[in-house]
């Protein structure tokens, strides 16, 4: 279902993570980890199956989110644009581009887009999206594009003296961990208003701190949220913003920053209507007890518009043969009163 923002409302003032270019700049991990010694040593996560999902804009932009059959999601920030897949380059359709909506009417920080529909898209699995936002304390995966952790900062803030970390200039894709501090916000940001999940930026030793404890940068917004739930992993959440609970330093992070994601879980519904076919949509659209490609019979493949396919030509042909009968029954009447 989409969205509603009329439920118990927590108004967060958050720097939207915009990817500030910077081509001469050295190449650097994305996300901000709080150590050296916790970032992962490994390019991707175990059994880990969605890694070419999780691609950015053209000239090192922003993260997106290829959600399958041609459909991509990031954040409306972000906006339309040429993406890479799996290695290549891919235009949009214009003209394409939807902004997720709350029940209200109001605009998400989402937006999703069509390839070109004439393009060759490598054959790549839907994107899993997950119907139930994950638990607080629940450790999930963020993975992005944005910046890394570079030198250690310190300053005064009037009362004492702080430290954070600064942002390099420009990023690459990473993945981190972290834990939901929250599943219920509501984050408003100028025009747009979101349901979104948060994450607590902790020291490392810190009892909620995760093996690879990260937080969002510059560069992440698009970027993915996964949860692993029974062995499938999930899409949960995409990164829009970060937040502060003391001043804001211009491209720095410092430990309590807070990463904000869209629920993907909130807003699925939204996505379904316009990214999937019927054949694809895990509803039952026809009332036959089976759902989508393969076990609906009348699905001719994931991309079908309609389940009932198997059906329509006996529906139709008794329809036609019903208007054929009224058509004969009319000459007929019309027959007689002109015989009288």
């Amino acid at each position: 279902m989409n969205a509603s923002p009329d439920f118990g409302r927590v108004i967060v003032f958050a720097l939207l993570i915009y990817l500030l270019a910077a081509f001469d700049a050295p190449d650097a991990s994305a996300l901000i980890f709080a150590s050296p010694e916790v970032e992962p040593t490994v390019e991707t996560p175990d059994d880990f199956p969605y890694w070419e999902h999780v691609t950015q804009r053209r000239y090192d932009g922003p993260t997106v989110l290829y959600l399958g059959d041609g459909w991509v999601l990031t954040a409306r920030h972000v906006g339309l644009g040429e993406i890479f897949l799996a290695g290549e380059l891919y235009l949009p359709s214009f003209g394409s581009a939807r902004t997720l909506l709350n029940i209200n009417g109001t605009a998400a920080d989402m937006v999703v887009f069509r390839l070109a529909r004439n393009a060759e898209l490598p054959d790549l699995p839907l994107l899993p999206l997950a119907s139930e936002p994950p638990r607080g304390g629940e450790e999930v995966i963020l993975i992005g594009f944005g910046r890394e952790r570079a030198k250690v900062i310190e300053w005064d803030d009037g009362r004492r003296t702080r430290f954070g970390f600064e942002w390099t200039k420009s990023g690459h894709k990473r993945w981190g961990t972290n834990r939901v501090t929250s599943n219920h916000e509501i984050l408003v940001q100028g025009q747009w208003t979101t349901r979104v999940l948060s994450f607590l930026f902790d020291p490392p030793h810190s009892p909620d701190a995760t093996d690879f404890e990260s937080h969002a940068a510059v560069g992440d917004s698009g970027g993915a949220v996964f949860v692993k739930r029974e062995g499938v992993w999930l899409l949960v959440g995409m990164m829009t913003s970060v937040s502060s609970p003391r001043a804001m330093l211009t491209s720095a992070a410092q430990y309590g920053d807070m990463t904000y994601a869209a629920d993907i879980s909130y807003y699925r519904s939204e996505l379904f209507r316009w990214t999937r076919a019927h054949c694809a949509n895990e509803e039952d659209d026809d009332g036959d007890g089976k759902i989508d490609f393969p076990l609906d019979p009348d699905c001719e493949d994931r991309r079908d518009q309609n389940e009932r396919t198997g059906r329509r030509f006996s529906i139709t042909s008794s329809w036609l043969a019903g208007l054929a009968g009224l058509g004969v029954l009319t000459l007929s009447i019309v027959g007689v009163r002109r015989a009288t």
